[in-house]
């Protein structure tokens, strides 16, 4: 399956973007509120440059069965950043080339298993942040984006990448998620430079 594909193709890189974003002091329930400013922005410049690219480059069936529209998470990072009075402008302005694929479903379902993945993480982190009583007032949008539909749609998106993809593409799909991968920690240590 496909899905087994990507998560040992890009395992590696999987553990070192846990690193470049904060996870062990996440889980220790140690991160300050300036760490947090630095994943909003990461991910918040993620997710403006290929969050809409990569779902209008899905087929039609593909999107529906997605229910695409309801996977947009860009809205709630803006939230969170207004919340922690982050200028979004200030984030726009920081220029990154992003490596996405040919406009093919492999292409943009690979790309989106990483964004996915980590929206399905979201929901321990959400629990680990509201445990420390430095998030204890903040709404934390992002990382509870899709609610009570997290588990049937990550279920959702699973079927339809084991599925929609037919073999001859899953070396596409394969280079697509490594290159989010890559262009995530890009993006992470700009802006930890930007903002320090």
């Amino acid at each position: 399956m496909l899905q087994e594909k990507l998560k040992s193709a890009t395992s590696a890189h999987h553990d070192e973007l846990e690193q470049l974003m904060y996870v062990h002091e996440i889980m220790n329930k140690t991160l300050t509120l300036e760490q947090y400013k630095t994943l909003l922005a990461t991910n918040y410049i993620i997710h403006s440059a290929v969050e809409s690219k990569l779902h209008d480059a899905l087929d039609g069936d593909i999107r529906e069965s997605l229910d695409i529209d309801n996977r947009n998470k860009l809205n709630a990072l803006e939230m969170d950043l207004a919340e922690m009075n982050m200028e979004k402008e200030n984030l726009d302005a920081i220029d990154f080339e992003f490596n996405l694929k040919d406009h093919r479903n492999a292409a943009s379902l690979g790309a989106m298993y990483v964004l996915e993945g980590a929206t399905l993480g979201g929901s321990v982190i959400q629990k680990k942040l509201r445990a420390n009583s430095a998030f204890a007032d903040l709404s934390l949008n992002y990382y509870n984006v899709y609610a009570q539909n997290l588990i049937p749609n990550w279920q959702t998106f699973v079927k339809v990448l084991n599925t929609s993809v037919p073999e001859t593409d899953h070396q596409l799909a394969e280079e697509s998620a490594l290159d989010m991968f890559r262009d995530i920690a890009r993006v992470s240590k700009t802006v930890k430079s930007a903002l320090s």
